[in-house]
């Protein structure tokens, strides 16, 4: 789909901001702890111009990365500033000074973030479209922001025109964390999940 318009656009935001609200349902039962989202800000952006809206190319980040398989195919990203990362695996394992850059036990914490917040907004999504999408075993990567969009978007057979960003602030026991949620559809799955919602035109 080369052109939105602002009812779609519109709609994408409004099924982004469940798919957080509901992110954040599960955050808080896997840290235990009460947790406030900021009013999430959807982006409909260039696949170029992706690093830039995740706070510049080359600001370092832990990403988890799964699959979208089903009848909506693409890739999801769940992408944390460095700093806040290690905030989330602070509160999971508090004391452990667990770096992601370096402990394997940190990756596979972030990882297993990932899966569990992928699960939810992808679980809200197929709720509001009764559609089936469904994750794939998450993978994490420790790298600048432009690179690992960059590895996601290259392992894809043809680039979609839209990408679809989320971007909010996590409070969580007085810590706050900005995270991000990246939606790359495939060819075709976009405009499938418009239809499903009543707006594909």
């Amino acid at each position: 789909m080369k052109n939105l318009t602002d009812m779609q656009v519109d709609t994408i935001r409004e099924v982004s901001n469940i798919g957080m609200g509901n992110a954040a349902t599960a955050l808080s039962q896997l840290t235990n702890q009460a947790v406030h989202i900021t009013v999430p800000q959807a982006m409909i952006v260039e696949a170029t111009s992706v690093g830039g809206a995740l706070g510049g190319e080359q600001q370092e980040v832990a990403a988890s990365y799964v699959q979208v398989v089903g009848q909506a195919r693409g890739h999801l990203v769940l992408v944390f500033p460095l700093e806040g990362a290690h905030k989330i695996i602070e509160l999971i394992a508090p004391g452990a000074n667990l770096d992601p850059q370096n402990d394997e036990m940190a990756r596979s914490a972030i990882q297993e973030i990932g899966n569990i917040l992928s699960s939810s907004f992808l679980r809200s999504l197929a709720d509001m479209t009764q559609l089936n999408l469904l994750p794939t075993v998450p993978a994490i990567a420790v790298d600048f922001a432009g690179s690992i969009v960059t590895s996601v978007v290259a392992n894809m057979y043809e680039i979609t025109e839209h990408l679809v960003v989320v971007h909010t602030d996590f409070d969580i026991a007085g810590k706050r964390v900005g995270g991000y949620c990246i939606f790359i559809p495939e060819p075709g799955a976009l405009r499938t999940i418009l239809n499903s919602l009543g707006v594909g035109g």
